[in-house]
């Protein structure tokens, strides 16, 4: 008997989504197989039904996607002396797949990113930006998607529609990648969404905050070192250019005319960021608004 649903499209896979007695049973049937007890605790942030249980955290993959499970599971195998989840074990119930791994210490960075001070987040910006340098050192896990020319040049395609900008950011968008080139950089292991919500952060004995964890590779890729960087300026230091100039330096990137504009042009080319959704949230008259953002200059 099947005590998972059989889900047939993304609206029926939301409709049930939020639905703990829906998935509590395959969670404790799961648990119970690998010798896992302890309370259930529904973490609700994110696409994929994930569990706390204890030091575990259990995620459930929806047979739509198993895509995300793999690249899921091939990054947590290639992520050593990272702080980042240790892969326990994986397997497949009525078709879903599942990952268990172990669970990393500390909050997500956006319930607490606002609330501290600029030299506080100035710190965890350099931490930042030295944490992603060291994943991108990592060599290349065999099995991840590779393919980024045709990545990219879909993004480039169905950029203008995928963003949905009024004027005068349309013609902006427009002018800037017809004339893009890929900035000549080897490419990397990407994490490929790190949002405010995949930087865990953990508060010391002594009050001081630093970057304890990072989480949900499901969209690991291998591709172009930039594309890590946009929603990191997008969701920690837009508006506050020293950040930006932090987080750079910690990486190891010089701030030349030529990376800034390479990454101002990756900001666009993002899967995840909607130009107009980002100007709704924080409005902006013209482009020179946004680099002026991002460099405090218009160079």
């Amino acid at each position: 008997m099947r005590i998972l649903p059989e889900i047939q499209c993304k609206n029926q896979y939301s409709a049930l989504y939020k639905d703990d007695a829906i998935w509590q049973p395959a969670v404790r049937a799961i648990a119970a197989h690998h010798g896992i007890s302890g309370e259930l605790e529904r973490l609700t942030l994110g696409t994929h039904v994930v569990y706390g249980i204890g030091e575990v955290i259990l995620k459930l993959y929806c047979p739509l996607w198993t895509e995300f499970f793999e690249m899921e599971r091939i990054a947590l195998e290639s992520v050593d002396n990272l702080p980042a989840p240790m892969l326990l074990a994986h397997g497949k119930i009525d078709g879903w797949s599942y990952l268990l791994q172990s669970r990393v210490m500390g909050v997500p960075a956006q319930s607490v990113w606002q609330k501290l001070p600029l030299r506080v987040r100035r710190g965890l910006v350099g931490e930042i930006g030295a944490l992603l340098r060291r994943l991108h050192d990592l060599p290349l896990p065999k099995g991840l998607d590779a393919d980024w020319t045709s990545f990219l040049q879909a993004r480039l395609e169905g950029a203008e529609e995928h963003h949905s900008a009024q004027e005068p950011w349309s013609s902006w968008l427009r002018s800037r990648l017809s004339a893009f080139a890929e900035p000549p950089f080897p490419h990397v292991f990407l994490h490929a969404d790190l949002t405010e919500d995949h930087f865990l952060l953990t508060k010391r004995e002594d009050g001081s905050w630093f970057v304890s964890g990072i989480i949900d590779f499901g969209d690991a890729r291998i591709g172009h070192p930039f594309y890590d960087f946009v929603a990191i300026l997008a969701d920690y230091t837009l508006g506050e250019p020293e950040l930006t100039y932090q987080l750079l330096g910690a990486y190891g990137l010089e701030s030349s005319p030529e990376i800034k504009e390479g990454l101002l042009s990756f900001c666009l080319l993002h899967e995840f960021g909607c130009l107009q959704d980002f100007l709704n949230a924080h409005p902006m008259e013209k482009p020179v608004d946004f680099r002026r953002a991002l460099w405090g200059t218009v160079v």
